[in-house]
């Protein structure tokens, strides 16, 4: 089941990947709370139509405000975060700072005792974010003025990531992935939605052309719902490190998909990268994979 885990985690992070592109898209033609709200409201929506039929979602009562801390903290901070970042940066930075979130789990998992760490998963998490760099090259270390804004929002969504991470385990040996997933997300979506209330600007909803809204539908369909279960499945089935670890795959998709759609070219260092990452993931999950080969 570990080794599926690892292949959840590593499609949930291509996807991903693609919906940095299409936020970097979308956000230049509204602000970054309407954007968000939109996204995770589509996204906890298609979420609770998959789940209700099958789960019921009772939880004890005693857990339920650390959950919605928890969505409101992955599905409302971060997202804000990741788009602000955006805002001042290329999606190739923006991806390559991202990558940083396998080695800050790996570290806040191992303080809190939800794993051990080892040698297998640190390699891995330096060789996959190692190869991130040679994949982006020059691009992802291009910088200007804004630079450091950008940076500054998304180290600090790849650490609300890595809380979220470590900590959602806690919740997931009790409940199942789904149920977790259709309360989380939407509680970030009503998160998102009381701040952009509060600020009483609801210009943004206009202001999207129909690219822009198709550039909506996919980050609440592929972009949301797939990557979000995805990821939460994952981190049902294994450590927070090996999941994490996958994520160093969103520079990539990211980097491929930028190159077509935003003018933002990756030379042939994104080969030699991918390889990198994947041997990085590969090591990482080393122990489950070898497991996986030996009852094939």
């Amino acid at each position: 089941m570990q080794a599926w885990a690892a292949l959840a985690a590593a499609l949930s992070s291509t996807l991903g990947g693609s919906a940095i592109v299409a936020t970097r898209f979308a956000v230049q033609e509204t602000d970054p709370l309407t954007l968000v709200f939109l996204r995770f409201l589509g996204a906890g929506l298609i979420i609770l139509a998959f789940t209700l039929p099958r789960y019921r979602l009772s939880f004890e009562r005693r857990d339920l405000p650390p959950l919605v801390a928890l969505g409101a903290l992955q599905f409302s901070a971060f997202p804000l975060l990741f788009t602000l970042s955006l805002q001042h940066v290329s999606a190739a930075r923006g991806a390559l700072v991202l990558s940083l979130q396998p080695l800050l789990t790996l570290f806040l998992s191992t303080a809190l005792r939800r794993e051990q760490m080892t040698f297998a998963k640190l390699s891995g998490c330096l060789l996959a974010s190692a190869g991130i760099a040679v994949a982006l090259g020059e691009r992802g270390f291009s910088h200007d003025e804004e630079t450091w804004k950008g940076d500054l929002y998304m180290f600090g969504a790849a650490a609300i990531g890595s809380i979220y991470n470590t900590l959602s385990g806690v919740f997931l040996r009790k409940y199942p992935a789904p149920a977790v997933a259709a309360l989380t997300v939407p509680a970030g979506a009503l998160a998102v939605f009381i701040l952009l209330l509060s600020t009483g600007d609801l210009s943004g909803f206009g202001r999207l052309s129909p690219a822009g809204w198709s550039a909506i539908v996919y980050l609440m369909t592929f972009g949301g719902a797939a990557t979000f279960f995805l990821w939460i499945w994952a981190l049902e089935h294994t450590t927070p490190s090996r999941v994490s670890v996958a994520v160093t795959l969103n520079p990539v998709s990211a980097a491929f998909l930028a190159a077509v759609l935003l003018n933002e070219p990756i030379g042939w260092r994104l080969a030699v990268g991918l390889v990198a990452t994947i041997l990085g993931i590969a090591v990482a999950n080393w122990s489950s994979l070898r497991r996986a080969f030996a009852r094939a």
